[in-house]
């Protein structure tokens, strides 16, 4: 027995988008075509799609279906290709708004290895991953804690993250919402999301998309037994609202195709070169962290201000 998908916000008139999506006007959220199929699923595997974590989201996943399907590398490649990419540039903008140490939660983390570089930076982290395959992975490659299945199944105490990180991962959950009330139950009083999911403007129809041949179409062709729901800076605003964190800060992405945010219930302070220099250089692995994040901005405002707080540290020991 199979059933129509309703919207995240609960919307059920849903209006037609594409052969795979229909647009939820209530929200601005595209929603998969893919059938519900309840019976094929376990509880805990409802919460990342249509199928259980053994079949879309285990080895086959990040080998075959990357490389085959998504045209990408596979995990080993991508686990030193993101490390001094988009690793780097995540690390940067968390930096940019809270400090080692603290804890972060990193909801799918893949291969580990941002999970990895917020060790080196001075945070206390811990990584989920859905299957067996790729947590036994992420452990032998970055020798970081990785733990098993959805995080409604894992024992984290309320209040014990400063951050939760979601990068690629919201567009997959079934139930995003849910998850995300989870989430945010296990954050400080002062804790944030940072989030990245690409992005539907909802002002481009898909016949604009294909006129264009727009890099979003990459996110919807034959992938949308994956990608559940496609958020627009509209319906994010609103699901992270109704999680409890009204207040969301639209950042620039690595890739222009994508969403990067956080989501917070109050607006985040801003550190500066100098507070974020303050923090890593205590440590060794924070100095190679600070080299790698000099290396990444080169020729960037901020690394010129980098630059010059070096020069003014050094007239001073003069």
């Amino acid at each position: 027995m199979t059933s129509t998908r309703a919207c995240w916000c609960s919307q059920k008139e849903l209006h037609p988008y594409s052969a795979e999506y229909h647009v939820c006007k209530a929200c601005g959220t595209l929603v998969s075509t893919a059938p519900l199929i309840p019976s094929s699923v376990t509880p805990s595997a409802a919460r990342v799609g249509p199928k259980t974590s053994n079949d879309l989201y285990s080895e086959k996943y990040w080998l075959d279906r990357q490389r085959e399907h998504h045209g990408l590398p596979d995990i080993h490649a991508r686990s030193r290709l993101d490390l001094p990419e988009r690793c780097v540039y995540w690390l940067q903008h968390l930096l940019d708004v809270r400090l080692p140490p603290g804890r972060v939660l990193e909801v799918g983390c893949g291969h580990g290895g941002y999970v990895a570089l917020l060790d080196w930076a001075g945070f206390s982290v811990i990584g989920t991953e859905m299957s067996p395959w790729v947590v036994d992975l992420a452990k032998k490659t970055f020798d970081i804690d990785v733990r098993l299945g959805p995080i409604e199944a894992q024992p984290f105490a309320a209040g014990s993250f400063d951050v939760v990180v979601l990068n690629d991962v919201i567009e997959h959950l079934a139930d995003p919402l849910g998850t995300l009330k989870t989430a945010a139950r296990l954050l400080k009083a002062d804790g944030f999301f940072v989030v990245q999911t690409p992005e539907f403007k909802e002002h481009l129809s898909y016949a604009d998309l294909v006129a264009t041949n727009d890099l979003f179409l990459k996110h919807m062709a034959n992938n949308n037994d994956e990608h559940l729901y496609l958020f627009s800076r509209r319906s994010a605003q609103e699901i992270f609202r109704r999680a409890g964190l009204p207040t969301v800060s639209f950042l620039n992405p690595v890739y222009s195709y994508d969403l990067f945010f956080t989501a917070s219930e109050s607006p985040l302070e801003t550190n500066t070169a100098e507070q974020i220099w303050g923090a890593l250089s205590g440590r060794p692995l924070g100095r190679l962290v600070q080299a790698l994040l000099d290396k990444a901005f080169e020729s960037t405002d901020r690394w010129w201000a980098i630059k010059r707080l070096e020069e003014e540290r050094g007239r001073s020991q003069e």
